[in-house]
This record gives structure tokens, sequence and C-alpha cells, in this order.
């Protein structure tokens, strides 16, 4: 995954639970074989490429948080199975999928880190992912917001320019006074 051979993912949002990581339910159970993964998940970022991916299950169902597990699973094993993609408003750049785990097998030196701490480690490194997110929606909004400002200012409609009619100001100065928008049209 550091050098960038392997695309990979990593699946926590379940269908009714969401990111609710303490109310997932999908199970890994431990066997003699190693550990069996049943369960499902939604909403997976490059689900549909990935050849392997971090899948948080319950180890312990009974211990909550504290019964999460994480676990490299290889994609082309059998019992994974992929739903088809999920289509999105924006971030078209990667797919998003379901995931499906049925009676799949995973070794025992599977299980990333120490069983039953898989919480623990989300909540360190999901912090600065939701920075990144919430920077790129600052970006994103911030783009359409000078495109409208491009476009309304360009647009004549009824023999003005649409940024001309009350209206139009209006909901600017709403948006511009959201974001501190400096720009004067």
């Amino acid at each position: 995954m550091i050098s960038g051979d392997v695309l990979s993912a990593i699946a926590m949002t379940e269908p009714g639970a969401g990111s609710d990581l303490a109310a997932m339910r999908t199970t890994a159970q431990r066997t003699d074989k190693g550990y069996v993964i049943n369960g499902a998940k939604v909403f997976i970022t490059n689900g549909l490429q990935a050849e392997l991916v971090i899948v948080c299950a319950k180890t312990d169902p009974g211990a909550g948080a504290k019964g999460v597990s994480l676990f490299l699973v290889d994609a082309s094993l059998p019992g994974f199975s992929r739903g088809k993609g999920i289509r999105k408003i924006g971030q078209h750049a990667s797919d998003t999928a379901e995931l499906f785990f049925s009676d799949l097998v995973v070794p025992h030196d599977a299980l990333l880190g120490e069983e039953g701490r898989g919480f623990a480690y989300l909540m360190q490194e999901l912090p600065r992912e939701r920075l990144g997110v919430g920077a790129q929606a600052v970006g994103a909004t911030e783009g359409v917001l000078a495109i409208t400002l491009d476009y309304v200012q360009q647009r004549k409609a009824f023999g003005q320019r649409v940024a001309d009619f009350q209206n139009t100001r209006f909901k600017l100065a709403e948006a511009g006074r959201a974001w501190r928008w400096q720009k004067p049209i």
C-alpha cells in the first residue's frame, strides 16, 4: 500500500449503523483455521477496485467499541463480494460500493494490530481524515461560489446582468457572509 502497488479501502460504514462502530453487525469469529468474517459494509471508497480491504468487525459482540478489531482482507478470497457501484453527487475520482462477507476466512495473521483495539486505532487516525474532508469541502464551496459570481456577472436576462437582480444580490450576500467572501460583484 505504501508503494502504491496495491489499491486499498477501509470498510467501516454499515447499512443501518452508518459509521457508528459500536453498533456494527459485521463479525469476525476466531476459529482454528483463522477468523470467519460475516456481514456487509456500505459507502466504501475504492470498494469496486480495492485489492486489499481493511475490514472493521466485531470480535467480541458484547464488548461495544472494545470488541472491534481490524483485518487485512484480500479481495480475491472466497466469501468476499462487491455490490454495484453507488452513484454520488461529487468525488467522481473514486468509486463507492457495498461490500459483502459470507463465511470469509482470513488467516490469524490478517488481524491488524491487537484484537479488540480496532476502535482505538481508528480514533487515532479519523480526526486527520475528517480535517482533510473539511478542507476539501471548504475549497469546493469557495470554488462554486467563485464560478457562480463569474456566471451571474456574465449572464444576461431581461436586458440586464443576473448579478444586478435584487434577489440574486441578496442570495450572493448571504453566501458571501457565510464564507466571508470579499470579492465585489
